[in-house]
């Protein structure tokens, strides 16, 4: 273990006051204490300003920053831009961290100040308040580029906050501000680009909550994204094998999204037939 490691701790916040205390106090009940928090108000119109504010007066860890609206991987990036510790933990404002994560994370870096930690996570279920288990179960054969690229979607994801990245690794990377999805996967190919040594805890030290707002899905603007983003592996892969293999699986998932729509193409033409028919008989028993 190294001690004294400084860990800054970046919570984007737009509109999510009403989480921000459960996600603070997480952060205060570490038994770690060597943290800094910058919380990062992207535009917010609600009180997260206010509540940011009193956190700042109650705990001179913590950090209150102020921009313009400009989405999640704007306001993470100027948290990047603020932070001055020796690791970085993601944290979105509506989620929350074990109160041993940060202490287990640092005893598992042991001498080498470039280890990524990364831990297991479990779901917190907002409507009744209760921990489930995890949508996959994070392994380390997951962490390496190879993986990342082809198997990300199909059988796993990591939640960003699961980890602390060491600040010298990450700060040539930052988050592409012009995607509104799949920007933690290409973070997360960045950071595997050159296989940093990493360090696993097979527990559920990080929590995801699942709400009626985070599980509304757009599916034009994930493929949207999808296509933006496998657009700019290009420059970051650096291996022509593994991009060619990943335009395969591209091509691959493009084709079952093409099956899909088709599908649902063909169930609205049938359902647009049913509804003829029934005015018609609705027609003729008015008539009668």
């Amino acid at each position: 273990m190294i001690s004294n490691l400084k860990i800054s701790v970046i919570v984007p916040c737009f509109n999510q006051a009403r989480f921000l205390n459960e996600c603070i106090t997480s952060l205060i009940k570490q038994n770690y204490t060597n943290w800094e928090c910058l919380i990062v108000n992207d535009g917010s119109t609600d009180n997260t300003e206010e509540k940011s504010i009193e956190w700042q007066k109650k705990d001179n860890r913590i950090l209150y920053v102020k921009k313009e609206n400009g989405g999640l991987s704007s306001a993470r990036n100027v948290g990047l831009q603020h932070a001055t510790g020796d690791y970085i933990q993601f944290l979105d404002s509506d989620d929350f961290l074990d109160p041993n994560k940060f202490l287990k994370s640092i005893n598992k870096i042991s001498n080498n100040k470039n280890t990524v930690v990364i831990t297991n996570f479990a779901l917190f279920e907002d409507k009744n308040q209760e921990i489930l288990a995890p949508y996959c179960k994070l392994e380390e054969a997951h962490f390496n580029q190879l993986t990342l690229l082809k198997d990300w979607d199909k059988s796993f994801t990591i939640p960003i906050h699961c980890a602390i990245f060491p600040q010298n690794l990450i700060k040539n990377f930052s988050f592409f501000e012009d995607l509104k999805a799949k920007e933690d996967w290409l973070f997360w190919v960045q950071i595997y680009k050159n296989n940093p040594p990493t360090a696993f805890i097979d527990e559920p030290l990080a929590y995801y909550r699942i709400s009626a707002v985070n599980m509304t899905k757009n599916d034009d603007l994930m493929l949207e994204n999808q296509l933006a983003a496998f657009e700019k592996l290009e420059d970051i892969i650096n291996n022509e094998v593994q991009y060619n293999s990943l335009l395969r699986y591209n091509n691959t998932y493009f084709l079952n999204e093409n099956f899909k729509l088709k599908k649902e193409v063909k169930r609205l033409k049938e359902k647009r037939k049913l509804m003829y028919k029934l005015n018609k008989v609705l027609y003729f028993l008015k008539l009668k």
